[in-house]
């Protein structure tokens, strides 16, 4: 499989933009967003159907990991700290490892009997469960990194586990390769940004340097990502298990659930922290929000009885359609949480930038018109 240069180009940059909006929203939520961007935009970039299920599952694989706050580690890996450098590396290859295999499992869940699957999703929660009901509330504080330390070696631990289970016994070379490619993009990503944001800061200039150093993460994470995509074998359709309802679940999955768990982050943000709307207002928001459900709902039911939608695979088109929906969707939640409160930043317009050049490298070329 083979992404021409600015195929490539706009996958890396997707990652970019989303590890910066993950840290819009922190925690499970912000880094679903994460796996979502990075199979949507896979899907895009190479007109493979079977990304939309890379994009369902990378979402979680991605989520498990969010529980894990990391920047004391990138204070005190700037003062030269061996061991909080190493902790980055590890919090990286773990969490970004395990994000890349659940992408990895959703291109090819087809070939898993349905036991192998629910073991698989048993083992992924009993992992999230651990990291973030039991460790978390273990956590004394942010000068507590022992504990925090001991989560980024769970999270190390299911990376290697799982890694080793679908590579080995089940011989799914195509998980193992994005689980060791991509994760070792984000291992790197995550000491790297403990550099730019220490030297940016030193540099006086007016810029979020905590946000280009997000954004670093998710930009190495991403060309590691492509790269090992580049080795993939071609993926086209979806395979034949893959029922039409199966297909309309992920379309609202993507399209709904997860910018609906982001936008009641920011309500939270914008009512309960810093009262800048009234209560009411939430309670609008969410009427409608569950008005769109409704329609979704009836819309899926109707089409996929009439055989004219998730019925049959998406062509490219609908695959990019789908992508860029998510892409400016979560922009803009993202955004929207901070303009409401502080105006247009550098960091928000970055965000709009970065989309704008994503869309623009997605553009299809003339000859495929």
């Amino acid at each position: 499989m083979r992404l021409r240069f600015r195929e490539f180009f706009a996958v890396a940059l997707a990652l970019a933009l989303a590890w910066g909006l993950r840290g819009q929203h922190g925690h499970e939520r912000g880094a679903a967003i994460v796996g979502a961007m990075a199979g949507l935009s896979l899907a895009a970039a190479t007109g493979g159907a079977r990304w939309i299920g890379a994009a369902v599952i990378g979402s979680l694989g991605f989520a498990i990991g969010g529980a894990l706050s990391y920047g004391r580690f990138v204070h005190l890996a700037y003062e030269g700290s061996w061991e909080a450098i190493g902790s980055l590396g590890l919090i990286g290859l773990g969490w970004g490892g395990l994000g890349c295999l659940g992408l990895g499992l959703g291109l090819g869940i087809a070939r898993y009997r349905p036991w192998e699957r629910a073991a698989l999703a048993g083992g992924l929660f009993l992992v999230w469960f651990l990291v973030d009901r039991l460790l978390w509330g273990h956590l004394k504080g942010p000068q507590d990194l022992a504990t925090r330390e001991l989560m980024a070696v769970v999270l190390l631990g299911a990376w290697a586990l799982f890694s080793a289970y679908v590579g080995a016994w089940r011989q799914d070379k195509d998980s193992l390769k994005l689980a060791a490619i991509g994760g070792a993009g984000f291992g790197l990503g995550f000491p790297l940004a403990a550099w730019v944001q220490g030297l940016g800061g030193l540099s006086g200039l007016p810029v979020d340097w905590w946000k280009m150093g997000e954004h670093l993460i998710g930009l190495l994470g991403g060309v590691t990502l492509a790269a090992a995509v580049q080795i993939l074998p071609p993926t086209w359709n979806l395979p034949l298990a893959i029922r039409p309802w199966e297909r309309w679940l992920a379309f609202v999955w993507l399209l709904w659930l997860l910018p609906v768990w982001l936008i009641a982050n920011n309500l939270d943000y914008w009512i309960a922290e810093r009262a800048l709307l009234p209560l009411w207002a939430g309670k609008v928001v969410w009427s409608l929000l569950f008005l769109i459900l409704a329609g979704l709902i009836l819309y899926g039911f109707f089409e996929i009885r009439r055989g004219r939608a998730f019925v049959t695979s998406w062509l490219p088109k609908r695959l990019r359609g789908i992508f860029l929906a998510f892409l400016w969707i979560t922009t803009v939640i993202g955004s929207s949480k901070t303009i409401l409160a502080e105006g247009f930043t550098t960091t928000s317009i970055g965000f709009f930038a970065l989309a704008a050049l994503i869309t623009l490298s997605l553009r299809p070329s003339r000859a495929s018109r």
